[in-house]
């Protein structure tokens, strides 16, 4: 075995870690469920010949082999290659891999190797796959970069392994190279498993401006064969330090070596070291960040040196959550946004009151879940996991749900309450909705602040749905938050510097909108966004530094990263109200080249962020029918799914675009296989907004229009006994029964529904269930206009 330039290797990746970009070759060792070794290049294409009954004669290669079975027969061909290289078992010294300092991982192969590997052999580390989450920079985790694709991938994603595709895919997807080129430019990379076939992507990337800017040098593994060895010429030219090695002498090579990961001792005393954020002990209590207490009464997000402040006051709530906590096995906090769910959350899980082993969480992914569920299975002692914002993990939450030693204390939105509870099965008991707040915990919370109580008392009395997190601005700064924010933009709008590159008002939107969505802007994200307009990061952090009275440091990324910084609004609800204030030609451009210019896999926590990204709510407000659907069609190239449709629907409905509304609701019905209720919903109502408007110019139109709504009711009546969240569907039933008597008055459907409407509401409002109370509300104004109705038939 031969390595170039090792010692320089071992100080650079001790320093910074390392990256792996890898090929066929690499799963060498790995065998599918026949037994047989992963086969490659001519092997798999004289298989696929067979199997297909291609032409012999035209001796096609790998290429067009694939090329012409995607044509006629693209699903059995998915098919057949899950079969193949869906990895059973493979040799043991892979495991050594979960040992190396390791920082991203790119590999053109389809298989499963690497997800088996980490899911086997490693319960500290995690393996991050961008596809489904972006780019994670955190401690004891690896992101993965499946560029080919993914027999673990659900059916419908394309797969492909051939040079000529990935080099087809670098060009058409700008984006996906740009950040493919970013991540190996970041730290030393072994290029491994890579043929000389591969060598127009090599090129590709080793040209890209990014890896032609780094300093970081790269190696290449060459299996020693004369083969082989006659291309070392070739690879070094292009400037890659050599490596002649096999494989698994390569891996026994690096586990050898001094650069290999500290072995974690999991023992309850080092459970810090596995999730060095999360476990609440006196280390994370002095470590963490420490900041001006009126940071928090300025409107930002808690932190734990904000809990651990006498000035910070618990609400009347805390008691009775603590003695929910200390009798029950599950416990979820809810209330109107910025009620002061994380702040009590937060004070709950530092406080005395609740003791042993503690864990809190603000973000977690699922396999942090299985790792931490691996780590507590056989702990003695119960164990209390907080959760802040459920909806966003609740992947992670039906992981550790299952475990008889746990008790889960969650926080989320009411708003999203019936999002959650179809998994979250919890009686109403153990809910407590903190959205009132009495007069003696606002007098409370202003004594803690050295203020007087008196305004903030008043604006309580005069607001109902006034939040905990406003009345604390108020009493702080004596001002609205909406005051405050619209003030800020006209700021933004009229600063003028001659050294700054960048608009601060387009970057102000631009971390509005990922906050919006629940996710931080990464530095990565921003020089993407950029790229165009600086130099290097110093010109945006010139321009984050004009900015540190809104947008801050997202504290949950640890705090050894010191290259990547990740910023957010002041809190949740700074950002949704500054979304409604920034002009619309703002938003609109940082709508559409926010999708240009940043790749879904560059972007933190992308499962989070896709759920509110293409959000109607925002689209509606921004744009007008032709630019929204110049959107949303730009979104189906990033994002198939029929839930990116489902809200293109709902943006065309509310521009009263009917026809062009059902033709998207229609096909995401049809593709969720109707068992999407919340789609299923929303397609009933489309169907009805196409009818209650319509004039009928015979009886036989007027029957078929009437027919045809009675489908839309029908489909919410189907929704209503078989989802859990009834409530809002018999909340659109009665609007929509109302208006259909309305229009129609009393005929021969009306009063069937007015009774099913009725019925349905009584049996919910004498449920003994969790609801938010604004629902709860119309429920009863509706149940009471149709007893009306009723009366009067």
């Amino acid at each position: 075995m031969e390595f170039e330039k090792e010692a320089l290797f071992k100080q650079l990746v001790s320093n910074s870690g390392m990256n792996l970009y890898l090929g066929a070759g690499f799963s060498a060792y790995a065998y599918n469920s026949d037994k047989e070794s992963l086969p490659l290049g001519n092997i798999i294409n004289e298989r696929l010949i067979e199997m297909f009954s291609l032409d012999k004669s035209r001796n096609f290669n790998l290429s067009k082999s694939c090329q012409k079975i995607k044509k006629d027969n693209k699903d059995a061909l998915n098919r057949v290659l899950k079969e193949i290289y869906m990895v059973k078992s493979y040799d043991d010294r892979y495991a050594y891999l979960v040992d190396l300092p390791i920082n991203n991982i790119i590999t053109l192969n389809i298989d499963n190797l690497i997800e088996k590997i980490y899911e086997e052999k490693t319960d500290t580390i995690s393996l991050i796959d961008s596809k489904v989450y972006g780019s994670l920079e955190k401690s004891n985790s690896v992101n993965l970069y499946k560029i080919h694709g993914s027999v673990t991938y659900p059916m419908t994603e394309d797969m492909s392994f051939t040079e000529k595709e990935l080099t087809d895919l670098f060009l058409r997807e700008k984006m996906l190279f740009e950040t493919v080129s970013f991540k190996l430019s970041t730290a030393p990379t072994i290029f491994w498993g890579i043929g000389i076939m591969d060598n127009n992507t090599l090129d590709l990337i080793c040209n890209s401006e990014a890896y032609s800017k780094s300093k970081n040098p790269k190696w290449i593994v060459i299996y020693p064969t004369k083969e082989n060895l006659q291309y070392v010429d070739d690879f070094q030219e292009q400037g890659f330090n050599v490596i002649k090695a096999d494989t698994m002498e390569l891996i026994e090579y690096l586990h050898d070596m001094d650069l290999t990961k500290k072995a974690i001792n999991k023992t309850k005393r080092n459970y810090a070291d596995i999730f060095p954020k999360n476990f609440i002990s006196d280390k994370l209590r002095k470590i963490s960040v420490r900041r001006p207490v009126i940071d928090f009464f300025a409107g930002s997000e808690p932190q734990i040196s904000d809990v651990l402040s006498n000035n910070v006051t618990r609400i009347s709530y805390f008691n009775n959550v603590a003695n929910m906590i200390l009798s029950k096995n599950t416990v979820l906090i809810t209330g109107i946004p910025g009620c002061g769910k994380s702040t009590l959350l937060l004070q709950l899980a530092f406080s005395e009151e609740i003791s042993g082993i503690k864990f809190w969480f603000n973000s977690i992914t699922c396999q942090e879940a299985e790792n931490l569920r691996k780590l507590l299975m056989h702990e003695q002692q119960v164990v209390t996991v907080f959760i802040d914002n459920l909806y966003n993990n609740m992947e992670a939450f039906k992981v550790l749900r299952e475990m008889t030693n746990v008790n889960l204390v969650l926080a989320e939105r009411a708003l999203n309450f019936d999002y959650i509870k179809r998994s979250i099965n919890i009686e109403s008991q153990d809910i407590i909705d903190i959205s009132n707040l009495c007069s003696e915990d606002v007098q409370r919370i202003c004594k803690g602040m050295n203020k007087s109580g008196e305004d903030a008392v008043s604006l309580l009395s005069s607001n109902n749905n006034v939040s905990l997190l406003e009345i604390v601005f108020y009493a702080s700064t004596n001002t609205l938050i909406s005051e405050r924010i619209r003030g800020y933009i006209n700021d933004l709008r009229a600063f003028e510097d001659p050294n700054l590159k960048i608009n601060l008002l387009e970057l102000f939107a631009l971390i509005n909108y990922t906050s919006y969505c629940g996710v931080p802007c990464s530095m990565d994200m921003l020089l993407f966004y950029f790229h165009e307009d600086i130099d290097d990061y110093k010109d945006l952090l010139y321009a984050l530094n004009k900015m540190t009275k809104i947008i801050v440091q997202y504290e949950e990324v640890i705090e050894e990263i010191e290259d990547q910084d990740y910023l957010i609004m002041r809190s949740k609800l700074f950002a949704e109200r500054s979304l409604k204030l920034i002009d619309k030609i703002t938003m609109g451009k940082v709508l559409k080249e926010f999708w240009n210019r940043i790749n879904p896999h560059i972007i933190y926590r992308y499962d989070v962020m896709k759920r509110r990204a293409y959000d109607a709510d925002i689209i509606t407000n921004v744009y007008n029918v032709k630019d929204g659907q110049d959107f949303y069609e730009k979104m189906f190239l990033i994002n198939k799914s029929p839930f990116v449709k489902h809200q293109y629907a709902i943006f065309l409905l509310r521009k009263k675009q009917f026809d062009l509304a059902w033709k998207q609701i229609d096909q995401a019905y049809t593709e969720s296989e109707k068992k999407v209720f919340t789609i299923a919903n929303t397609h009933a109502v489309i169907m009805f907004e196409m009818n209650i408007g319509a004039e009928a110019n015979s009886d036989k139109e007027l029957y078929l229009l009437k027919e045809t709504m009675q489908k839309s009711f029908s489909t919410l009546e189907y929704c209503i006994t078989q989802d859990v969240r009834i409530n809002y569907h018999a909340l659109i039933y009665a609007r929509n029964t109302i208006r259909y008597y309305e229009r129609f008055g009393d005929d021969q459907y009306s009063e069937k529904y007015i009774d099913s409407s009725i019925s349905q509401l009584e049996e919910i409002l004498h449920r003994d269930e969790y609801m938010y109370y604004k629902i709860k509300m119309e429920l009863k104004q509706l149940l009471m206009k149709l007893k009306q109705i009723k009366g009067i038939l």
